[in-house]
């Protein structure tokens, strides 16, 4: 029997009537649940994970202490498709499988970009707060059709992103370094460099892993391209863009407003952001609906168990420790 720690944001009731608990006791894993409103510490980390042969987790990170400590532990099985928490190259020295679940919350990460879009396009956030402080101040919006979408990160949620603006007749431009010129020219979508795309864009989107060619990729230089007219709206990671350039670009009326699901640091503290009318922002939840929750969970149930039969696991990260094993 093998040992399962799950650590989680999630209340334990949620994973406890859930099909991923299921699935691994059905073969036969024992299962722990380790609920975390927050990060554990390093110390906490290792104590809960000491007999632990897999660990699926969301977004905590682990650190090469804490993974050079861990003995028993086969395999990370990260829910989601971000892995930036993790010390991979630390994993990888241990043997340690790291895997996450592509595609399985594609649809609502799209979804929330979409949403928070047209908040900014209608101002819906701001209209509310008026509402409900006595005021009655309507203000003027701008339809999104026909406007240009630029989408920086052109995989999985990027595709969704532009299948949804589609939807709403909007122009389609992407940037990526891996071109997809047969979904692209099915769906009328332009490829353009970074900075031709900064510069057309009126809803620019981020759709990037955080990695060390991705960190800062958005500095003040790159924002100052983007139109006086035009709207950033980020929920892939904080470190994507310099949140300070941000800032400032924002403070200088130089693009028009924000959208942001992540931050720099989480959970956001004090930030000139949150005096900012506009801008609108969500708490780090844009690929988590209870749809998009079931697959990641399911997803990484059976990254373990195929960890543990000896095959390639799904979404593998560390592709030389599964070559090291044959």
């Amino acid at each position: 029997m093998h040992n399962v720690s799950i650590v989680s944001v999630y209340p334990n009731p949620v994973w406890e009537k859930s099909e991923a608990v299921s699935f691994l006791k059905k073969h036969s894993c024992k299962v722990s649940l380790n609920y975390c409103k927050q990060a554990p510490n390093e110390d906490k980390l290792i104590e809960i994970l000491n007999q632990a042969d897999g660990l699926i987790t969301s977004s905590f990170p682990y650190s090469k202490r804490v993974l050079s400590n861990l003995h028993r532990l086969k395999i990370i099985s990260r829910t989601g498709v971000g892995f930036d928490a993790i010390d991979v190259d630390a994993a990888t020295e241990k043997g340690i499988y790291v895997t996450t679940t592509p595609g399985a919350n594609s649809d609502s990460v799209a979804d929330h970009a979409i949403g928070l879009i047209l908040s900014l396009a209608r101002h819906i956030p701001s209209g509310d707060k008026d509402i409900r402080s006595g005021n009655w101040s309507p203000q003027v919006g701008i339809e999104v059709s026909k406007k240009n979408l630029g989408i920086v990160g052109f995989g999985s949620i990027g595709k969704c992103v532009a299948k949804r603006g589609a939807g709403f007749g909007m122009k389609l431009l992407a940037y990526d370094l891996f071109q997809d010129a047969t979904f692209a020219a099915e769906h009328n979508i332009t490829y353009l460099p970074l900075n031709e795309l900064l510069a057309q864009a009126d809803f620019v989107s981020i759709h990037l892993p955080l990695l060390p060619e991705t960190t800062g990729l958005l500095g003040e230089q790159e924002l100052r391209l983007m139109k006086p007219t035009a709207y950033l709206i980020n929920t892939a990671r904080g470190g994507i863009v310099d949140e300070d350039s941000l800032i400032k670009v924002l403070k200088e009326g130089l693009i028009a407003g924000a959208g942001l699901d992540v931050f720099a640091v989480e959970p956001l503290g004090q930030s000139p952001l949150l005096s900012m009318n506009q801008v609108v922002l969500s708490p780090h939840i844009a690929g988590v609906t209870e749809e998009s929750w079931a697959r990641m969970a399911l997803r990484a149930a059976k990254n373990i168990i195929q960890t543990f039969q000896g095959e390639k696991p799904f979404g593998l990260i560390n592709q030389q420790v599964f070559l090291n094993q044959k």
